[in-house]
């Protein structure tokens, strides 16, 4: 992923955690990551796969496309 699209789709699961009233510490669970590796894909410092998308999305019940950018 490049940076932007990196910081696009940490805002996108920040906000989608915020509506869901739910924790990063929650969603670590949910997801099956530690903490750690949460908190460095939220800040951009690392990939979001395919899978930790779709267990995201799966854990907020939310469409996978909620969580990434919208094509131009």
């Amino acid at each position: 992923m490049t940076t932007d699209v990196r910081r696009v789709v940490a805002t996108a699961v920040e906000y989608e955690l915020l509506r869901a009233g739910r924790s990063a510490q929650w969603l670590s669970r949910q997801v099956g990551i530690t903490g750690a590796e949460l908190r460095e894909r939220l800040a951009g410092e690392a990939d979001f796969t395919v899978t930790d998308l779709a267990e995201i999305a799966r854990a907020l019940d939310i469409a996978v496309a909620q969580l990434t950018p919208r094509p131009h």
